[in-house]
Order: C-alpha cells, then sequence, then structure tokens
C-alpha cells in the first residue's frame, strides 16, 4: 500500500495544479486511478485537520485548464477538475467556461462527472469530462435542408373514375433519421413506387407517427425530455428525412387521387418534427387534400365506414380504444371498422381488443448502438401498407430491403 506522505501528496497538489485530471496523474505515477482519488480524500482530510498546507512551488492554474482532445468526428472532449459549493448546479455555459470552452462557440453532447473530495467545508471537488461539438449550424441551413432537391410533380389525368380504388395508409413510425439515412430507406421508396404506380389508389395517407428524427436538438443528440443520445449529424438527419419525404409525395401525389397526411408528436423529436412538418405543410398545401399537424398525443380520422386513431405509444397506449370511443365520438358513430396505430416499440404486435384492431406497427431503420446494447435487435426490419376499401382492411403490404 502507498504511504501518501506530505512530499507525495504536494506532487499530487502540483499535478492538479497543472490541470492534469485523475486517469493522466495515475499514468505518470504509474499507479491506479482508485489510488490516486483515495490521495485526494487524504489531502482535503489532512487540510481540513491543519496538518497539510499545500506549498505554492509555482503559480496556481484556473481549474478550468482542462485536457482536450479532437475527435475524429469533429467533437472536442475535455476533461477537467472543478471546485463548486455543496447545491450548486452549474449551467452548461457555467460548465464550458470552467473547461476553458467558450459557450458561443460550443455546444455540451455528453456530461460525466465523479466526485473526488471535499477540499473545503462547504464545497465538492468532481473530475468531470465533456464532449461538446463546435456551434455552426443555422436556420439558414434549415431553410436549405428543407428547400434542396425540388422536383416538379406531375400528377396523372385519368378521366375514367374507376382507374382508382381503395385506401392506402403508409404508417411512418420511428424512422429516427439520424440513425437512418436517405440510401438506406430507399429501397422501400422504390417498392412504394411499384405498388402505387401498378394500381393507383383513391386515398393514400400519410402517418408522420413520431420520431421521424432520432433527436429533438439540431446542436445535442438528446430526446424531448433531454435524455442523452448517441450523437447524430442532424443537419444530415434534416436533408436526408426531407429527401425521402419529398420523394414520397412526389409519387403520392402522380398516382392516388386524394393525399392526406397527419402528424402526431414522438418521445424523441416531437418540437423538431412539429416545426419541420410546419415547413412541409407550407410547401404541399396546394398539391394535397389535407395537412394535419398536432401536438396532441393522439388524433382520429374517418375514410368513408373506416374510422382510424393514430398515437405515438409513449403515452396511454392502453387507454387508446377507450379514448377513441369517448372522445372522437363524431368519428367513432359514423364508422363501422375501427383500427389505432401506434409504434414506439419498434416491433410488429395486431391486437383485436373486442372489435377494435390495434396496429402496433415496427420500424425499417437501422440498429443504433443503444439497442445493440441493450440486445433490442431481434425484430424484423420492415415498412407495413394497410389497404382498406370503404368498409374494412383487404391486405397489408410488408415492404424489406
Amino acid at each position: 500500500m502507498t504511504k501518501w506522505t506530505n512530499e507525495k501528496l504536494q506532487k499530487l497538489q502540483d499535478l492538479r495544479d497543472d490541470g492534469l485530471t485523475v486517469d493522466q496523474i495515475a499514468d505518470q505515477l504509474n499507479t491506479r486511478s482508485r489510488t490516486i482519488r483515495y490521495a485526494f480524500e487524504r489531502l482535503h482530510q489532512l487540510e481540513r485537520q491543519g496538518r497539510f498546507v499545500p506549498k505554492t512551488t509555482k503559480p496556481t492554474k484556473n481549474r478550468s485548464n482542462s485536457s482536450q482532445h479532437v475527435n475524429k468526428n469533429g467533437s472536442i472532449t475535455s476533461s477537467s477538475l472543478i471546485t463548486i459549493k455543496d447545491g450548486q448546479k452549474l449551467t452548461d455555459k457555467e460548465l464550458l467556461e470552467k473547461h476553458g470552452l467558450d459557450p458561443d462557440r460550443f455546444v455540451i453532447e455528453r456530461y460525466v462527472s465523479n466526485a473526488w473530495g471535499k477540499p473545503e467545508p462547504h464545497s465538492t471537488s468532481y473530475q468531470t469530462k465533456i464532449t461538446v461539438k463546435p456551434i455552426n449550424y443555422d436556420l439558414d441551413d434549415v431553410i436549405k435542408s428543407i428547400n434542396q432537391d425540388i422536383e416538379p410533380i406531375k400528377p396523372i389525368k385519368r378521366n375514367n373514375s374507376n382507374f382508382f380504388k381503395n385506401t392506402l395508409i403508409v404508417p411512418l413510425f420511428d424512422l429516427h433519421f439520424g440513425i437512418s439515412t436517405y440510401d438506406s430507406m430507399k429501397p422501400y421508396l422504390d417498392q412504394i413506387y411499384c405498388l402505387i404506380a401498378n394500381q393507383p389508389y383513391t386515398n393514400l395517407l400519410i402517418i408522420l407517427g413520431g420520431d421521424y428524427f432520432h433527436s429533438d436538438s439540431m446542436t445535442k443528440s438528446q430526446t424531448v425530455k433531454g435524455t442523452q443520445l448517441d450523437h447524430v449529424d442532424m443537419e444530415k438527419a434534416i436533408q436526408d428525412g426531407t429527401k425521402f419525404f419529398n420523394k414520397l409525395m412526389s409519387c403520392a401525389i402522380a398516382f392516388s387521387k386524394h393525399v392526406h397526411i397527419i402528424s402526431v408528436p414522438g418521445n424523441h423529436d416531437s418540437d423538431l418534427a412539429y416545426v419541420w412538418g410546419l415547413g412541409m405543410k407550407e410547401r404541399y398545401k396546394n398539391e394535397v387534400d389535407s395537412f394535419n399537424i398536432t401536438l396532441n398525443t393522439w388524433a382520429a380520422f374517418n375514410i368513408d365506414r373506416c374510422g382510424f386513431l393514430i398515437a405515438h405509444g409513449d403515452v396511454a397506449k392502453n387507454r387508446l380504444p377507450l379514448l377513441f370511443a369517448s372522445d372522437a365520438k363524431a368519428i367513432w358513430s359514423k364508422t363501422d371498422y375501427h383500427a389505432i396505430f401506434w409504434g414506439h416499440y419498434h416491433q410488429e404486435v395486431v391486437h383485436d381488443d373486442n372489435g377494435v384492431v390495434e396496429f402496433q406497427v415496427g420500424t425499417p431503420k437501422p440498429t443504433d448502438g443503444w439497442e445493440k446494447r441493450k440486445g433490442f435487435t431481434m425484430s424484423r426490419k420492415k415498412l407495413e401498407l394497410f389497404e382498406f376499401n370503404k368498409n374494412r382492411l383487404t391486405s397489408i403490404h410488408y415492404l424489406e430491403a
């Protein structure tokens, strides 16, 4: 066991004043990080008892001095020892400043801290590690992402009304663009095109069922509630998600008599998807029959004698049939077939609840790092399209890459 003499403790103090982290000090002294943490606890204890007074052998550096490393994706990982008063909560701006980083130039993506000890009775030292990303994204980039690659839409013209038949519902749940890319989703677009072009539909309904994008923030990878996610490039995610939607809309408008879009929020992206959806609504306002966006957790609609309720599935999923009957009475009462669409769990489940058929749909998104760590890798990757006549479901089309 290492005997921590005053001379060795002074060496620790000097290294800390140089801005080194626990791991860096352990490497320099050829010992374990746990041993260094114990030594600092001992140092602080002796300081409080007046049995050890560090010598000022060099100018003490500000604790904002940190060890920084530039990662391959352009982010920066910074490690630093900081001391704050007990009960104090640092804002992102204050934390960046303590790491010697400009809050106007960087945004925090990940944050980890470990308590080191109490150098003073009412203060605590923490070893902190943050990963930051340069702020290089602005509203102009969003506009460019949404409006790039616009192609003219040429609707087909058919005088024979018998040329069109049935209703096709395209549920887009949990695509998680940022994990999904346009290239990974293009095989599904090709299959949708073949399906619709061979037999145009009277009604085509696109459901934006939430979590269309992986993150709710452009500068951080996080959910609506602030849960930190593995880093994704959200500028590219917007570009890919917009390109996919534009291609889908071109196909829908060209080969369908009536096109409807309805959107409900997800737990990953509700704010971002709402703003993006407003941009899409403005673009296609003269091309579609309806484009409804809501921040409510569910929405109901009907086509002919078929009534539908959609929700992301993270809220009140066990009460959706009752909500349908009680809170959407106007639609419930005039329809004979009742169905609910929801996602969230990334797997397919069909359940007939006393006449209300619940379709929990899966997702074609690639497996991400979180799913691999948790073992959620066995569900089949597919997109499901539902075909209805005026009275009931007639078929389900399974699309797989």
